[in-house]
């Protein structure tokens, strides 16, 4: 049940990296806040009174809380309509994320969720784009797009680059990358 008009607006805020994930949370009409929460807990969405809003775990690193706010993000653009009459918890994976409440989104939800979060904050293009950049450097990546290496990591696994094999391809003068698409 994706809104067409929201994915556009998505589209248009993508285009430049790092993208401003809490600009675009509200250039979606959805309110964004930054508060404590239990170590364990990275981010919610709640709906409350009509309106959605995004809350992230304030005590966490500035990268987990941009792929967090991406997260919840993409909860609603993608799972909206199973969070009316409930909010959705997430909990870090390293401590416990297993326990997340079932009820209403599974865990493909949460597959899902991450996969579309990583799209938006890491768009395909641009990480071609950057890549050359940032010199083919898994770190100067993930700063550039201001999130950890590890998410830069399986982001570049997902879209079939290898950065050494890449640098070494313009090392010896080979032009030209074949990249799969998103899946």
């Amino acid at each position: 049940m994706v809104n067409e008009s929201e994915m556009a607006i998505v589209q248009e805020r993508i285009k430049d990296a790092p993208v401003n994930i809490v600009e675009l949370i509200g250039d979606l009409g959805v309110a964004y806040v930054e508060e404590p929460m239990d170590a364990d807990s990275s981010g919610r969405i709640d709906y409350i009174d009509g309106e959605y809003r995004i809350t992230v775990n304030s005590d966490q690193s500035r990268q987990r809380k941009k792929f967090t706010a991406a997260h919840e993000l993409s909860h609603y653009l993608l799972h909206r309509h199973m969070l009316h009459r409930r909010g959705h918890l997430d909990r870090l994976f390293s401590s416990g994320g297993q326990a997340n409440p079932s009820s209403p989104l599974s865990p493909k939800h949460e597959v899902e969720a991450n996969k579309l979060a990583a799209s938006i904050l890491m768009p395909r293009e641009a990480v071609k784009d950057l890549m050359v950049w940032a010199n083919y450097n898994l770190h100067d990546l993930a700063d550039r797009f201001g999130v950890s290496p590890a998410a830069m990591e399986i982001r570049l696994k997902v879209l079939g680059i290898d950065l050494e094999q890449e640098a070494a391809k313009e090392k010896s003068g080979h032009v030209g990358i074949a990249y799969q698409f998103d899946r």
